[in-house]
């Protein structure tokens, strides 16, 4: 162990990563190859003799620049010239309407970190006092709440038992830039950083510098302010937690009459916090109250909904809803005479419903969940697997007369949206099941008939 003092920027990483919170756990270091994530790479091979658990670095390979080879090509020396395991990922990034090259950009390269590390690692990034400026002024642009207005806090949670942390929070690019010139190091530009029509770099580089001109502690105060914000948001989701406890039905549903009891104020609170928990976009002030107007005041009878970016929330019954975005499947289907499917086996279902598992099975079993039991008298019958229905009647196991489809499902409360997400069973045309809620009484397994297995795997 080296008696010479540590760099002022080394110690800093060193007592970061020596809380408790981080004993042990792998560190990961989102390595672009730019001089911030360089010099935080320099320091973790400064203080190495002082870790524990192992470091590594992720390079994510974009593809968006014609230099972004020999980028990654340039990180991999790096890496190894400092003697850091180092891998690299390449990723495809598809341009969608009304979100921002930035935030896509910035959601894969995510993902591959979280592919390529330990489930309890810690996720180190180079972010500094400068981009916590950049990133406040964005949030005052977008006019965000306390939550926008925290910027980026030191350590959040992450993906799993993963953290994602940053040690250089309070650390300024010039400190960065004076340690990277002391030690020689070397660094990628990215060209596109220079092109203003992007916000944050119209605001490093015309806007920034004139607040410092005038107010040269801006950085140092405005990271201040984020931290009471997130000091604030704390006890904002500590309310939230307290009230949606007394309104929660499940993990995906709220109860609207009891949402009704809070203070507008509280509602809204509750209301962005669900989404949260559910790991949604957060919704704006608009979006709100859009909710609040058609989910609430709506009549009884009704089951209104509101898309909300990449997400709906729905009423039904007087419960709230959050839901996916789902696909119109009304006109899918596949047919198969039992006999070919039985060599088939499996039924793969549209928009992430996973699969149906076909097998002959002679013990007539009675049905167990998401495992259905289903009479047929031959192999050359014809089994078909559907959505759309045209109200049959049907005899289902816990009726004791027939009744429409729809009205079954009424009976059941099932959710408008999930009757149109049911895999419907038809065996020579007559409904024989509706999973997984019942097989029809025509159809259900006896000793007198084959019996054929139906295993439903479905897509977490």
């Amino acid at each position: 162990m080296t008696d010479t003092p540590l760099n002022p920027l080394c110690q800093q990483v060193l007592s970061f990563l020596s809380k408790d919170e981080f004993a042990n756990k792998p560190v990961v270091l989102a390595y672009s190859g730019g001089v911030d994530s360089q010099v935080l790479l320099h320091c973790l091979t400064q203080i190495k003799e002082f870790l524990i658990a192992p470091v590594h670095a992720v390079h994510v390979n974009h593809g968006l620049s014609e230099n972004a080879t020999a980028w990654q090509e340039f990180t991999k020396q790096q890496a190894e010239q400092l003697g850091v395991p180092y891998v690299a990922v390449e990723v495809v990034i598809n341009k969608q309407n009304q979100q921002s090259l930035e935030a896509l950009a910035r959601d894969v390269r995510y993902q591959a970190i979280t592919d390529n590390s330990a489930i309890n690692s810690i996720v180190l990034t180079a972010h500094h006092q400068d981009d916590q400026l950049e990133t406040l002024l964005l949030a005052l642009k977008r006019g965000s709440g306390i939550q926008g207005l925290s910027a980026m806090q030191d350590v959040r949670s992450f993906s799993g038992n993963r953290v994602i942390a940053r040690p250089f929070l309070s650390i300024s690019r010039k400190q960065i830039e004076q340690y990277a010139d002391a030690f020689n190091l070397k660094w990628i530009e990215d060209e596109s950083n220079i092109n203003q029509e992007f916000d944050r770099n119209f605001l490093r580089q015309s806007v920034i510098p004139l607040l410092e001109q005038r107010w040269p502690q801006i950085k140092k105060t405005a990271s201040r302010s984020a931290k009471h914000c997130q000091q604030a948001q704390v006890l904002v989701e500590q309310m939230a937690e307290t009230d949606i406890k007394h309104c929660q039905t499940a993990a995906d549903s709220l109860n609207i009459d009891l949402l009704k009891e809070l203070s507008k104020q509280r509602l809204i609170n509750v209301l962005r916090f669900f989404i949260k928990l559910n790991n949604k976009l957060a919704p704006s002030e608009k979006q709100i109250e859009e909710v609040i107007k058609t989910c609430f005041s709506a009549k009884e009878d009704k089951n209104p909904e509101v898309r909300v970016g990449n997400y709906y929330l729905r009423r039904f019954k007087q419960e709230l809803f959050i839901t996916e975005v789902f696909s119109d499947i009304s006109a899918w289907q596949k047919q198969f005479t039992i006999a070919e499917l039985l060599k088939e086996k499996v039924v793969s279902l549209p928009d992430n419903l996973g699969r149906l598992y076909f097998s002959s099975n002679n013990q007539h079993e009675n049905s167990q969940k998401n495992r259905f039991f289903l009479a047929y008298s031959d192999g050359e019958e014809k089994l078909k697997v559907a959505f759309k229905h045209s109200n049959p009647k049907c005899f289902p196991d816990f009726r004791q007369q027939r009744r429409e489809l729809k009205k079954v499902l009424q009976e059941l409360n099932v959710p408008t949206w999930q009757r149109k997400r049911l895999p419907l069973i038809y065996i020579n045309e007559q409904l024989a099941a509706v999973l997984p809620l019942f097989i029809d009484k025509d159809f259900t397994a006896n000793t007198k008939k084959k019996c054929l297995s139906i295993t439903w795997h479905k897509d977490k």
